[in-house]
Parts: structure tokens; sequence; C-alpha cells
């Protein structure tokens, strides 16, 4: 059955964001609830419970770089220990009708340890050396099947965050590429998003460091802006980015 394009389908985004360790991609939520980094400071720039909120799916040990928000009952969300915690999660936010109604957002934190969770899963389903091929077989057509679930559920953005690792191409050019197991998943991953930034640092004429998104390809870096309302290099918001894609760019 055709299903028809709604206005709920106009009005969100979804991306990936890859990063280094430690260069801040989970505090990434405090930029939906009108946070902005200032002078090494994040500061409130807009009142949180006039915006949308985000719901957390973390696979991450703990969510110690947002721990005053969630102390103050501003982020909220729920921990993935395995696969079936995942799966559920996405049967919760596609299912529930109070879920739909309170959250605009979701940030899944992150792919990387999300494919942890399924690769061991896998290894207890197919502990035979034998079963090798099979069981990489599942293992990606299982991470690209929610991968895209979630991408997919219609009332919400969704941001995916995944740890980056150096590959090399068969001309033994490197290039950045996320990290989690199985070669052909982690190739694929980027064309499942409209939208892909590059997190990292760099540095003003002045010697200060900056941390910015690239949205398009340069040097090895992985970016990509279908939507063509971004310039090749942003300030890392996902709020401010959202309204720029949804707004024309203004």
């Amino acid at each position: 059955m055709l299903k028809p394009i709604t206005q709920d389908s106009a009005n969100r985004i979804c991306c990936l964001i890859i990063g280094k360790y430690g260069l801040g991609k989970t505090s990434l939520i405090r930029t939906i609830l009108g946070q902005a980094f200032i002078e090494g400071i994040w500061q409130q720039k807009a009142d949180p419970d006039a915006l949308d909120k985000v719901v957390v799916i973390s696979a991450e040990s703990g969510l110690l770089a947002v721990r005053d928000l969630v102390k103050d009952g501003k982020v909220e969300g729920y921990e993935i220990g395995s696969l079936e915690d995942f799966k559920e999660a996405y049967q919760l936010l596609a299912s529930t009708k109070e879920m739909k109604e309170r959250y605009s957002w979701i940030f899944v934190d992150s792919l990387t340890e999300i494919a942890s969770r399924c690769e061991e899963a896998m290894k207890a389903k197919y502990p035979n050396s034998s079963d090798t091929y099979k069981m990489w077989g599942d293992y990606s057509s299982i991470m690209t099947t929610l991968i895209k679930a979630f991408r997919d559920l219609p009332e919400y953005s969704v941001v995916f965050t995944c740890l980056e690792t150096v590959e090399k191409d068969e001309n033994n050019k490197r290039y950045i590429a996320p990290m989690m197991a199985g070669k052909g998943l982690k190739e694929k991953l980027p064309s499942f998003f409209d939208e892909v930034f590059y997190l990292t640092i760099e540095q003003d004429s002045n010697g200060k460091d900056h941390r910015i998104f690239y949205t398009q390809p340069v040097k090895e870096y992985p970016a990509k802006d279908r939507s063509g309302k971004l310039n090749p290099i942003e300030m890392p918001n996902l709020l401010t980015i959202k309204n720029k894609i949804l707004n024309g760019g203004n």
C-alpha cells in the first residue's frame, strides 16, 4: 500500500556524526536543548522548556558529558546493554503514542557500541567456526535493518554518533570510516543518510581551537549534505543546523 508524504517527514532531519574519541559527540545533545559552546563553556542560549525534547538511546558507559542535564531532568533516555535492548527501544519509539507526543529528537550514542552488542549476540548465536559466514551475514542484515528503521521513524529527527577509524583503499590511500565490525557495513553506512557530518577540531588564525563539522567531503573526511543548505564547514550545533536545513538555509 502506498504511503503519502506527510508534513512529519518534511519537518525532520536524520544525520550521522563521525569523529574521534573525546571530541564531544555526546555533548552535542546540549545543542538540541538550546546550549552553545562559547569561550570554552556551555551556555544556555534558549529556554529548554520551550524547545522540543530529546530521548537518548545510549550504549555508551553512562552520560557523564551531560550529567548535569540528566540530574536536572532535561535529558531522558534508555541504556542499551544488548541487541534486544536496541530492538525494544525501537518498538517503544515506533509504537507508543506517549513517546511520539513527548519527544521530537532521538539521539543514538553510539553506533560503534551498538554494533559491538550486535556482534556479541551473533557470536553467541553462532558459536561454531563453520557458521562464520552466516554469522556475519546476519550481523550486517540486522544492523542495516535496525539503523534504517530508526532513521525512518517519521515523527522524530534522528541523530546517530559513531567513532572513526582509519582505513586504506586499494591504492593504499587512507580515508576515515565509521568504526564498527563488518567491512561491507562500514563502507555502506554513510550512504544510509542524507546528512553525514565529520566532527573535528581545527585552529583559527590566532591558534585558537574550534570544534567544527565538515559537511562536504574534504581530504579523507567522510561528509555530505544532500539538503544543499549548509556551508562546507558549520559550527556543530544540531538545533541551528536543523533550522537551517528546514528553513531554506536562513
